[in-house]
């Protein structure tokens, strides 16, 4: 008979104590989940009629670990590392049957049982590094006890989750070809019969035997992430070599330690706000998922290749209409071509790429329309195509948007989100087709409201307009661009107009008295990497160099000014990104601050355990941002002027942007 126990339901029967977490769907270990289970534990224990203890998960999946808004501050007891702690003692055998997902500190508590039994496909993983945390319930030390420091280090490193299977060494002790139940209930009979009582990981040694490579292992693994910006991987890497350095207990303090110190950093904190961003973003896309139908892509230009490219493996099939033969024939051989890249990669099977070309048909636009259940316009002139009744239209490509329209990163295959344009006379249905279409390529959708304006185009256009400013007031783009540089930025946005042409931005507006200093470049014919000379000189071979010719341009256009500190220059385009997001946050386009952070990471490239202008900004100061930005003398004021939202950040003290 089953009794409930918080989170916990317990069944007794055959010897064994079942011990089946409840919680939410993903069953994390909340507090009361952990103290539920603790509880249980030592009732068992204590139970002479129980031999073994059965740890399982409710639903669809073992446990996805702990409660995320948990990790911004200590864990409440009993913590993790606790609970794991004394499962590892338990006088009992306690064996955990994983099925679904165990990842984070549900893989952990998995670690801490004395043996391991997986439902077949069960992904099992260790994310913490993805926000800036190692793990938190003994795993540096268990792990590489029971597979070696190279496989626990890739693991960790990675915090990519494995599907778990017969060759899963010493991570588990059974695959089930059955039902799990039944296997586990078979697996404690034969403890039992054999007499095989607890084996805790404190007492494991495998991952020990060839001292020498274990130490190898650690050694590359600590120069490759030497400079890191996310704290988590050295630590992690320490962590490991302490488990085989320290006594067991002071590789667990010493684990317990580097967590703490991680979760304290501000790059620790950048990774979890764009975790809980991408949470956010999730929970506002519509919950319907609709089933894959056929999709018309119309259009020539850069974006319909690659848009049908990334179709392909979600829709029902692509119909590629376009007015032109010629580049509907140029373009089924490039994708022959790039799906030919995606085999010899390894991301494609060669079935795979078969299958999806057979779901691909090219024609006219009026041909391809004619069947679609949903219609994307990659290219202008495809507006007035007659499409079946009731299908929408969704505009892909820069421009005017009087209803939905799409905007994906410049690379649409590996986009991780697509901005869903909602115009002034956007339906709702639409916007859910739009959000479901996304759901099904993988990507995040970011709605935003405005007549065709994308927040990536926006955000991009002010970095490049404030740093035209920072030029125009005399510094020098290269100090611009290593003050990003040093920051983790890679590509600045000096260096990021040169790699796209500088003849395309000329477009961008500038007020009086204010300079595009691409569009100055390229008008004395350099025009970027292309052809070899733009903000940099391009050697043919080798690393873009700043250029003297460059600086005689500027210095006979605006007067050279004392050069600011990197720090300095940092804030002020960070701070003009932000300022910009506060204006759009008030205008409506804009429902989230969180929202142009994730579109900022993808558009321009800034780094992630940065997290984006927005929370940049807080992190500087809501006064020094607002003080930077009312200190500037430029002819462009509008641009800089603070925006009211400054005022309340500073007066209220509010740790975070307004929510519409």
């Amino acid at each position: 008979m089953a009794q409930a126990a918080g989170a916990v339901e317990v069944r007794n029967g055959e010897g064994i104590a079942w011990l089946e977490m409840s919680g939410d769907a993903a069953n994390r270990l909340t507090p009361a989940l952990r103290g539920a289970l603790l509880a249980e534990i030592e009732r068992a224990e204590a139970d002479r009629d129980v031999a073994c203890i059965v740890l399982q998960g409710a639903g669809a999946c073992f446990s996805e670990g702990d409660d995320p808004a948990e990790l911004e501050g200590p864990h409440a007891p009993p913590t993790p590392a606790e609970l794991c702690r004394r499962i590892e003692a338990c006088t009992k055998p306690v064996i955990a049957a994983l099925h679904g997902c165990a990842l984070g500190t549900g893989a952990e508590l998995a670690l801490a049982a004395h043996y391991r039994l997986a439902a077949p496909g069960t992904r099992f993983g260790l994310p913490n590094v993805a926000l800036g945390l190692t793990p938190a319930a003994g795993a540096t030390q268990r792990l590489p006890r029971l597979v070696g420091a190279g496989p626990a280090l890739e693991l960790m490193l990675s915090g990519q989750a494995i599907i778990l299977d017969a060759a899963s060494g010493g991570l588990i002790d059974h695959l089930a070809q059955g039902p799990l139940e039944e296997e586990t209930r078979a697996f404690c009979a034969e403890l039992r019969a054999e007499g095989l009582g607890p084996r805790p990981a404190a007492q494991r040694r495998e991952g020990f035997a060839d001292p020498l490579a274990y130490q190898q292992a650690v050694a590359a693994r600590r120069a490759e992430v030497a400079s890191a910006g996310n704290p988590a991987p050295r630590e992690i890497v320490a962590a490991v070599e302490a488990a085989q350095l320290l006594p067991y207990a002071g590789g667990l303090e010493f684990e317990v330690d580097a967590f703490e110190t991680c979760r304290e950093t501000e790059a620790s904190a950048a990774l979890r706000a764009v975790a809980a961003a991408e949470r956010s973003a999730a929970a506002a896309m519509a919950p319907a998922r609709r089933a894959p139908q056929r999709i018309a892509v119309l259009g020539e230009g850069p974006l319909a290749l690659p848009l049908v490219q990334a179709l392909l493996p979600v829709a029902a099939g692509v119909d590629w209409g376009c007015d032109a033969p010629d580049v509907l024939h140029a373009g089924v051989i490039a994708l022959h071509r790039r799906l030919k890249t995606a085999r010899h990669a390894g991301s494609t099977t060669e079935e795979q790429a078969e299958e999806r070309l057979s779901r691909l048909r090219v024609g006219t636009p009026a041909d391809m329309a004619r069947s679609a259940g949903l219609i994307l316009l990659a290219g202008p002139g495809q507006r007035d195509v007659a499409a079946p009744a009731g299908v929408s239209r969704l505009v892909a490509y820069p421009g005017r948007v009087r209803e939905v329209g799409l905007r994906f990163a410049p690379a649409p295959l590996g986009a991780r989100l697509v901005e869903v344009i909602a115009g002034p006379e956007a339906h709702a249905e639409q916007l859910a087709e739009a959000e479901a279409l996304a759901q099904q390529m993988g990507c995040l959708a970011i709605r935003v409201r405005s007549g065709g304006e994308s927040l990536g185009g926006r955000i991009f256009d002010v970095c490049c307009r404030a740093a035209d400013a920072l030029v125009d007031m005399g510094q020098s783009p290269y100090d611009i661009d290593a003050a990003c540089r040093d920051w983790g930025w890679r590509r600045g946005p000096f260096l990021r107009r040169d790699q796209m042409g500088l003849a395309r931005l000329g477009a961008q507006v500038r007020a009086e008295g204010a300079e595009n200093w691409a569009s100055a470049l390229a008008g004395a014919g350099r025009r970027g990497r292309e052809g070899g000379a733009g903000f940099y000189d391009w050697p043919e071979a080798g690393a873009p160099e700043g250029s003297a010719e460059v600086h005689a341009f500027l210095a006979a256009r605006r007067p050279d000014a004392r050069a600011l500190p990197a720090a300095q220059l940092r804030l002020l385009l960070i701070g003009a990104m932000a300022n910009e997001g506060a204006r759009m946050l008030s205008t409506g386009m804009l429902a989230r601050a969180s929202d142009l952070d994730l579109v900022a990471l993808q558009v321009l490239e800034m780094p992630r355990w940065r997290g984006g202008p927005m929370s940049a900004a807080l992190r500087l100061g809501a006064r020094a941002v607002r003080e930077a930005l009312a200190g500037v003398a430029h002819p462009d004021r509008a641009f800089w002027a603070p925006h009211a939202l400054w005022d309340d950040l500073v007066t209220t003290r509010a740790a975070d942007w307004p929510v519409r």
